[in-house]
């Protein structure tokens, strides 16, 4: 009773100035065209819990009354940030992972699982836009962390 979809794109970036973007859980509305706001309780680490709010006023508006918080159910400094999202009798998975390739760039890769018997209504919800989006996102996360390691340089 599961859907899984990995998405990877190679980006022309250091993994440290996306991992300095992607860390920073409540800016993902900045490079994330599916979330209006995020708020993170605590510190970036396993176990760290937080809310997402969706952008769509359907969407959102729904999961802000309905929802429980997300759980960071993984952090590896530089390389890996993983939420579960509870979703009505089931919950979503999601991982981001930067790997370095050798040349300069970084293989940013999506991972997104949903769990449970609602599962192919929470595709037509959330997570097919998830995917849908993520060409979006990279070039947003990509524009970041160019000009966020631009301004550190300077």
């Amino acid at each position: 009773m599961t859907w899984t979809r990995t998405s990877t794109r190679t980006l022309p970036a250091d993994p440290a100035a996306l991992w300095d973007v992607l860390a920073d859980i409540a800016s993902w509305p900045r490079w994330d065209p599916d979330l209006a706001r995020v708020v993170i309780h605590g510190p970036l680490t396993a176990g760290s819990t937080g809310f997402f709010h969706p952008t769509g006023r359907i969407r959102g508006r729904g999961h802000s009354l309905l929802a429980d918080d997300f759980t960071v159910t993984a952090c590896t400094p530089g390389s890996e940030i993983a939420v579960r999202q509870p979703i009505p009798l089931g919950h979503m998975d999601l991982a981001f992972t930067l790997a370095a390739d050798g040349d300069g760039n970084t293989e940013f890769t999506q991972h997104i699982t949903l769990h449970g018997p609602l599962r192919t209504v929470m595709v037509w919800i959330i997570a097919g836009d998830i995917v849908r989006n993520f060409d979006r996102k990279c070039s947003a996360l990509l524009g970041l962390a160019t000009a966020q390691a631009g301004h550190h340089t300077q």
